[in-house]
């Protein structure tokens, strides 16, 4: 709540920090080199398949107990196999290579995969367990690699580090930022046991309400996570470690929650809604590379608007809680 003591205070401007992410991409149009490298790789780069692999765990669906001996499964059945076979058939391990919550942001993971202008793109089936696991930790490091050199290029624009990167400060941010997903795993595991039992429970009382409660712990865990959101801008900024920046980001968000919830919004409508544009040209044209190179302008430009905006949240903070501890102590 706003005080007469803290009417003067600058807040953090959503348009204003929008506007300075823009300048910086448009005055430093290398920063969006990676991402438009990693589209191209995964657009006319081969790609590394698994539906073979998982073809026969499908087909085994229809053996479980229960699915052959009621025709009501039968349509359910096949729907599970066709369904699964689709989404396997479109995904390249590669597109692990955009790693979350902190990557390169690439738009042809989402697009249809093995083909581009020049052809049908090299595929490589993989059939063991050794060959998908190892080649999936290989792309996780080096798309969190790729993701920390990305995001430490445009923090560094935003607020220049004292010191001259090193090896030392990339493998510790490194670090950091791969804890990051680690956490949020372990958390929602944590947390899967109770809101399993609860589920449970409810659906034994009514189906209907147990959708109300699940959309319910939806939100709940959005609220909870929506505090977090400014965790690598500490680490990349301030140079604090995981569980300081995320205490740092939750007092940020706390104190600026109604601009911050403005400007996720307005970023997420940016992003998703020009993402429509970006893709409308079919895998096999050539307008798709506009999309590539708009894609990664504007993705880049709102990233460096969210270091913008953080780094203004964050004098917005340190200057209430100042004035407030002036008031408390006289």
């Amino acid at each position: 709540m706003n005080t007469s003591s803290d009417i003067n205070i600058e807040k953090p401007k959503v348009i204003q920090a929008l506007l300075s992410g823009f300048n910086i991409i448009a005055s430093k149009p290398y920063l969006i080199l990676l991402p438009i490298l990693l589209d191209l790789f995964l657009w006319f780069g081969p790609g590394w398949r698994i539906d073979g692999y998982f073809k026969p765990i499908i087909q085994s669906i229809a053996n479980l107990p229960g699915m052959n001996s009621a025709e009501d499964y039968a349509e359910l059945t096949q729907t599970l196999q066709t369904t699964w076979q689709d989404v396997l058939s479109q995904f390249n391990l590669a597109f692990t290579l955009s790693t979350l919550p902190i990557g390169v942001p690439s738009l042809m993971t989402g697009e249809a995969p093995f083909i581009n202008p020049l052809g049908n793109s090299l595929t490589f089936q993989l059939q063991s367990d050794t060959q998908i696991i190892g080649l999936l930790l290989v792309f996780l490091i080096s798309g969190f690699a790729l993701g920390n050199l990305y995001f430490q290029n445009i923090s560094n624009q935003v607020q220049p580090a004292p010191k001259k990167p090193t090896a030392k400060t990339f493998f510790w941010s490194l670090l950091q930022i791969i804890l990051i997903p680690v956490f949020l795993l372990l958390a929602l595991l944590i947390l899967s046991v109770p809101v399993t039992l609860l589920l449970t429970f409810v659906s034994l009382i009514s189906p209907a309400f147990r959708d109300f409660v699940l959309f319910t712990l939806i939100i709940l865990l959005l609220w909870i996570v929506m505090p977090l959101v400014f965790t690598p801008h500490s680490i990349y900024l301030y140079k604090q470690n995981l569980i300081k920046a995320m205490m740092t980001s939750i007092s940020v968000v706390k104190v600026s929650m109604e601009q911050t919830t403005w400007f996720i919004m307005a970023s997420f409508i940016l992003v998703r809604g020009l993402n429509y544009l970006w893709k409308a040209p079919p895998s096999d044209s050539w307008f798709l590379l506009i999309g590539i190179l708009g894609h990664a302008f504007i993705v880049s430009a709102v990233i460096a608007a969210s270091f913008y905006f953080f780094v203004n949240a964050t004098k917005f903070t340190q200057t209430l809680v100042n004035r407030q501890l002036k008031a408390s102590g006289q």
